[in-house]
This record gives structure tokens, sequence and C-alpha cells, in this order.
């Protein structure tokens, strides 16, 4: 998800990066206990493995799109406070948010860059492994999951991209707004397309059903509605970002 300024909260610590700490938060085990638990549902205790697997590709890809926010911040000498993983996906919090659009743009967009990045190398990596590990059950398991990898780093770099807020290319498009008119009316440019893309997204998570999807749509829109009150009272006045 979006890299957000959130106020702090629980979790587990498991490390740091880019001089940030790295937070679990409880809900996050709701998220695997929602991948598990549908799996098992579906298919009995033998999906139990794979659906195992999932899980930690799943943590691999949401830790590896916030690190990607993380690491563009620290090279614009942007200090980040925290590093989240939460049910929703994940987001970093920064000690202060970028001040040029440029900055916006580009600590938006290294997210979604890093999972578009980790989808191809794994994927480049496929045809090269397979031959060299061999074909039994273990290495299946390792080839399998190297595949689940690039494809859930691809579906969460290309989704991020939407440019609908609070998703990265809705910060993306908001910031790159601000560059022709107000920031007032970027954000609700931004605001109004990421309610769009709540909606449809809800729309077809019904028509799956999907009820994961379904939460994430609601969750999306909400974060959209309040950025367009937000926007709604923020003085209308020209402040185009500088270069």
């Amino acid at each position: 998800m979006s890299d957000q300024y959130q106020p702090q909260e629980s979790g587990l610590r498991i490390g740091s990066f880019a001089g940030a700490p790295v937070v679990i938060e409880p809900t996050f085990l709701l998220l695997a206990a929602y991948v598990v638990g549908s799996a098992l549902l579906r298919e009995g205790s033998g999906a139990l493995g794979n659906a195992l697997i999932f899980v930690g590709v799943i943590f691999a890809a949401i830790l590896i799109h916030e690190f990607g926010h993380a690491a563009m911040a620290a090279a614009l000498k942007i200090r980040s406070r925290r590093i989240v993983l939460t049910f929703f996906g994940g987001y970093v919090q920064f000690e202060r948010p970028p001040q040029k659009a440029w900055q916006e743009i580009a600590v938006s967009a290294a997210g979604p860059g890093a999972n578009l990045a980790s989808w191809a190398l794994a994927a480049s990596a496929l045809p090269l492994l397979a031959p060299a590990l061999g074909y039994g059950d273990d290495n299946l398991v390792v080839l399998n999951a190297i595949n689940t990898f690039a494809f859930v780093s691809l579906l969460l770099g290309l989704f991020n991209l939407i440019p609908g807020f609070p998703l990265d290319g809705g910060h993306i498009l908001r910031a790159a707004l601000t560059y022709v008119v107000s920031r007032r009316n970027a954000r609700m440019i931004a605001a109004y397309v990421g309610i769009g893309v709540a909606v449809l997204l809800a729309l077809w998570a019904l028509s799956q059903p999907m009820i994961w999807t379904l939460f994430i749509s609601g969750l999306l829109g909400l974060a959209a509605w309040a950025e367009l009150q937000g926007a709604r009272r923020e003085p209308q006045f020209d402040s185009r970002s500088n270069a």
C-alpha cells in the first residue's frame, strides 16, 4: 500500500531498515489466518503447506515494497520513523513528508518499483533454477514458492500504480497534478479517482466473492473519502509545487 504518515501503534519489532524499526502489527496475523483458513476450507488439510508458503510470499513482497519507499526516502535525506506491516499491507511513517512534488513521486514510485524489480528478477531466475535444481518434490516446492513470489510481486506492483488515492499511484497523480493545478484541486482529483477505484474493486470482489478484497476496497474508499473531505476544508489558493 501507499506510504502513509500514521500515528505510532503497538507491534512486534523484527529488525530495522534505513535506520527505522520494522514492525509487524497484530492485525497482520489476521491476514495470515485468513489466507490459511480460506485454503483449508477450500481444499482441506493438504493445502496447509502451500497456504503457509503463500503467507510467507505475501510477507516478503510487502516488506520489499515498504523497503523500496524507505530506501528512496533515505536517498532523499527523508528519515523514516517506522516501517509497519498490517492487515491491509503496510506503510512507512516518515519524520516529515516529502517537501517537493518530485520527491513525493520518487518515494511513492519506489515501492511498486521494488516489487516490479523483484518480479523481473524472480521470473528471469526461474528458467535457470529449474534445470539446475531438478524436479524432485522438495525442489518443486522451492520453484513454486519463487513462481508465486514473482506473481504476487507483479500484482502488488501493478495494483499500487493505479492512480487513485491512497494507493501509490494516487500519491504520484496528486503530486504530478500540483505542477498544473492547486494542491487542493490535486488532492480532490486523486481522491475522486480513489473512490472510483474502491467502488470498482468492491463490485469485482462481490462478483467472485472475495471477502478480503471487499474489505480492502472498503479501506481504500474510506481513505479516499477522508482525503476528499480534507481537501475540501483546505483553503482555495494556487499552491502549485516547485520543481
